[in-house]
């Protein structure tokens, strides 16, 4: 099998609905010799911010001169960014090869009588942990795809799990209340466990009762895990870690935005809790980690003068998340600066609470679309758009948008892509157009 062939493969995997479960991927497990048992794990789940606390943590773990699986998701430009050891991502011949062996075991488990063929995601979960077990881990951190409790990732038994908070997304799969979702998020709570957890009010109800009910030992953001002397700048940030495990002062964060303070707040106490396992996490490889951790799409700067800044906020939350940053660092930064948006977004999530967040920070938005079977035309998101009174105009994809942008915009201006990871997707890694 062609590394092409491979693609449109797993392409093939997506089914018209959805049955939410474990079996699938347990069967494929077992049929593989249980990958998944070979290394030890980190669980990351939460509605926002789980890939850049899982991108903190792995980092703090590499730093101290360990070797490190991510599956994280979803990728930018090409499936194989799913499956990462160290900082390099998996070649296109080997993806191909496991892609091939893996198969015959698919449609082993897609003709058994009781179950469906299985989805995209889980055989790109269930190739991740071939890759895993393959090359040698001392530790993989996975982020949960969806949920936690049904989730192809609650498989595996991780001793250490993060809940990074809960909002409202994926209402039509998880539940339309914050109990209801953090239900399912709680679901990877593993019995006689250890926690980790930034969720607030209705959530960390939930999320407190199922600790308790599974005896798994917790440490909440703003009781056992405490931030001190934060300060949020254009460069990052700058803070304290308080936890049970110990006290790291002075840390120091490259990626933008108040909310990533938090992450790697959570993604710090995880790293001083494993110390018990792993000596080598000491204070200074954990600040190395951290402040070197990187994650593309969120809030990453493609280039300069003007600046071109792209983000994945997708749901109302990240939205926010993100206005924060543009209205309190990135616009105020530079005299007379105005923001042109290029927005792109999908009806698999709330399209008002993005717009209300974004929409009125920018002096004209370019309204576009990008590949996914739902993404709203340019033009039905342009009248959305008008409905706010903001000046705004189309673009058939992302690449023209930026092109639009960058003739019309001046040195001092900001140019920020978002919406949709699919929307990114279609503009080239260096920006150019």
């Amino acid at each position: 099998m062609t590394y092409l062939e491979a693609l449109a493969y797993i392409e093939s995997l997506h089914p018209p609905t959805i049955r939410l479960g474990l079996e699938r991927i347990e069967r494929l497990c077992a049929l593989a010799g249980h990958p998944e048992r070979k290394f030890p794990a980190v669980l990351v789940g939460g509605t926002n911010g789980k890939g850049s606390t899982a991108a903190f943590l792995a980092a703090a773990l590499r730093a101290a001169g360990l070797r490190v699986g991510m599956a994280p998701k979803p990728h930018l430009y090409t499936p194989c960014e799913r499956l990462q050891v160290g900082e390099e991502i998996v070649s296109e011949a080997d993806f191909a090869v496991l892609v091939t062996q893996a198969q015959p075991l698919v449609e082993q488990v897609a003709a058994h009588p009781a179950a469906h063929c299985p989805t995209y995601f889980e055989v790109m979960t269930f190739l991740a942990f071939l890759w895993f077990a393959r090359t040698g881990l001392d530790w993989a951190v996975v982020e949960v795809g969806l949920g936690g409790r049904f989730d192809a990732t609650n498989i595996l038994d991780a001793g250490l799990c993060i809940i990074t908070d809960v909002g409202l997304d994926h209402t039509d799969r998880l539940g339309e209340t914050i109990p209801e979702i953090a239900f399912e998020k709680a679901g990877i709570i593993k019995r006689q466990g250890r926690l980790i957890t930034g969720a607030t009010g209705e959530a960390l109800e939930v999320v407190e009762r199922v600790a308790a009910e599974r005896s798994a030992a917790l440490w909440r953001l703003g009781r056992e895990i405490r931030l001190e002397r934060v300060a949020v700048t254009v460069d990052g940030g700058r803070f304290d870690v308080r936890c049970p495990a110990g006290t790291i002062s002075g840390l120091e964060i490259g990626m933008l935005g108040e909310h990533q303070i938090r992450n790697a707040a959570l993604a710090t106490a995880a790293a001083l809790w494993l110390r018990e396992q792993e000596p080598a996490l000491t204070e200074e490889a954990i600040r190395r980690g951290v402040a070197a951790a990187r994650l593309p799409g969120r809030l990453q700067f493609l280039r300069r003068l003007p600046d071109l800044v792209i983000d994945a906020a997708h749901n109302g939350d990240k939205a926010r998340a993100l206005a924060r940053t543009l209205r309190n660092l990135l616009l105020p930064a530079v005299p007379e600066r105005r923001l042109i948006l290029i927005l792109g977004v999908t009806r698999a999530h709330a399209v008002g609470p993005v717009v209300d967040a974004l929409v009125p920070l920018a002096s004209r938005v370019i309204a576009t679309t990008n590949a996914h079977p739902q993404a709203l035309s340019p033009e039905e998101l342009a009248s959305i758009v008008r409905e706010r009174s903001v000046p705004v105009t189309t673009a058939h994809n992302t690449r023209d948008a930026v092109a639009e942008a960058l003739a019309t915009a001046g040195p001092q201006d900001l140019i920020c892509v978002t919406g949709s990871f699919y929307t990114l997707a279609g503009l080239p890694p260096d920006g150019s157009c």
